[in-house]
């Protein structure tokens, strides 16, 4: 019987760090609302009513200060501090606006998959194209966008099996279910229910990709849409599931390491320290006042009139009474916890933009001529590399010609100006030294040129230029004539 519910072991496996860093980088409210997931209840035996009132002060004391969220958005700043490179076919120009079919460009998907990638260290990209109802498209469907190619964003979470086999010499996808949810009216139509379908990617016994969707009742899963085969451009069967994986460490279908999942940890460390340090504070933190010598007669007197603090109400003791203040010492066992945890978690988010700190793979070493690079850098290649591969098959989707590309800086650094190198490089330009494109391309990664031109548009434009007046010619004589009039 089929179960196409069925979740793979590895995925389990994963599913408490996932869950763990996507709460910490939710933040403060998400952390406190999971209870003593996270931060564990003082004599948990104890069910009675002031056990628990005591609990929920214990928590809202608590501090939580969400290092790993913030690290995570500085991250994604860093890789976005120059514009990505976006080179696609004239037909696929609305994928700078408008990728997914919902308003979302690519450069703010790319921000968003980057983001998952860093928390989970894994994602999903769907091509896919929307035909329409008489089963032929026209120009005038695909300019009014109903029907184009898009690329759909699919977290972790929601790609629950896969598989591949060998096919003429290479592992292809065979397998990919997608957990979906969907937003079902009501029959007032003004609310909305949500429900669980699944999306079967799969390519058949004859290495024919094709589609299908069953839906999760109350008491079976049920197919609603019968297995069906999408067409290229060229109206032919596509021999490979559009659906890219991406990782931390490569683009393949294994789960990589979450790249916040240490500093997740630590996070939910420190807010366990906080929790200790601002519940003493909160007990023994204020000074007590104490009396020492009173005679009962004296005791009872005080209590009747009151005992007041201040300048103002000075306190009359017996001969030989004393009388002073208590103040507890510093918790400073919790404080130095709490300390040296942050002082990781700022060690730990360095090491991600650390040169030397991640492993390329072969493919990426040739691409790049650094030797050493970041996690990000890693990640921000993993994802270009991908979303390129997209652009490839939307294009043959579409069967449009010409070059896809998507590339994402990997400078973290601040980027500058520098005028000395600048005009060495011109002048290698200029002396046939440096190809005029690497020259182009130094000044889209400063945001001299605009990073969507090609070279070939910059070519076309400095041609069409015009060279300016012709000095020379206009130079005039104290006679009036020109040199050359006879």
């Amino acid at each position: 019987m089929s179960d196409v519910t069925f979740t793979r072991p590895e995925y389990k496996a994963a599913q408490y760090r996932w869950r763990l860093v996507r709460d910490v980088c939710k933040g403060s409210e998400t952390i406190k609302a999971a209870g003593d997931q996270y931060l564990p209840r003082p004599n948990a035996s104890d069910e009675s009513a002031d056990n628990k009132a005591r609990y929920d002060a214990y928590k809202k004391r608590a501090v939580f200060y969400n290092a790993t969220g913030r690290t995570k958005h500085s991250l994604v700043g860093a890789v976005f501090r120059t514009w990505p490179t976006l080179t696609v076919p004239g037909a696929l120009d609305y994928v700078s606006k408008d990728i997914d079919g919902q308003g979302v460009s690519v450069y703010q998907q790319s921000q968003s998959v980057i983001g998952h990638v860093l928390e989970v260290g894994r994602h999903g990209l769907l091509v896919d194209y929307a035909s329409v109802k008489s089963g032929s498209v026209s120009k005038a469907d695909e300019q009014s966008g109903r029907a184009r190619a898009s690329v759909a964003s699919y977290v972790a979470e929601s790609i629950i099996n896969w598989k591949t086999r060998m096919v003429g010499g290479q592992h292809l996808l065979s397998l990919v279910v997608l957990r979906e949810t969907v937003d079902v009216d009501t029959d007032d139509g003004f609310g909305s229910e949500q429900a669980v379908q699944y999306r079967v990617l799969r390519l058949d016994a004859a290495g024919v990709y094709t589609q299908e969707v069953w839906e999760e009742g109350s008491s079976a899963t049920t197919m609603v849409t019968a297995p069906f085969s999408p067409l290229n451009g060229a109206g032919q069967q596509w021999k490979v599931i559009p659906f890219q994986f991406l990782g931390s460490e490569n683009n393949d279908t294994s789960i990589d390491d979450s790249p916040l999942y240490d500093m997740a940890e630590i996070n939910i460390g420190h807010y366990r320290n906080s929790a200790d340090y601002e519940e003493a504070a909160y007990l023994v933190g204020q000074p007590q006042p104490w009396m020492s010598g009173l005679s009962d007669q004296w005791r009872d007197h005080l209590e009747a009139e009151g005992i007041f603090l201040g300048s103002r109400a000075p306190w009359l003791l017996p001969q030989g009474g004393a009388c002073g203040m208590m103040q507890a010492q510093p918790n400073t066992v919790a404080k130095e916890a709490m300390d040296s945890k942050k002082e990781d978690m700022v060690s730990l988010g360095a090491r991600l933009i650390e040169r030397g700190s991640a492993v390329k793979t072969a493919t990426q070493a040739d691409n790049d001529s650094a030797a050493e690079h970041s996690v990000l850098s890693l990640v921000v290649s993993n994802v270009s590399e991908a979303y390129s591969q997209c652009l490839v098959w939307m294009a043959e989707f579409t069967n449009a010609a010409g070059e896809a590309l998507y590339k994402l800086n990997q400078d973290f650094s601040q980027v500058s100006l520098d005028a000395t190198i600048l005009t060495a490089l011109f002048n290698a330009v200029q002396g046939g030294k440096l190809p005029a494109g690497d020259f182009w391309q130094y000044l889209r990664d400063r945001g001299v040129i605009d990073p969507e031109k090609t070279d070939d548009q910059i070519r076309d434009e400095l041609e069409t230029e015009s060279p300016g007046p012709a000095l020379d010619d206009t130079e005039v004589v104290p006679n009036g004539r020109k040199p050359s009039d006879p």
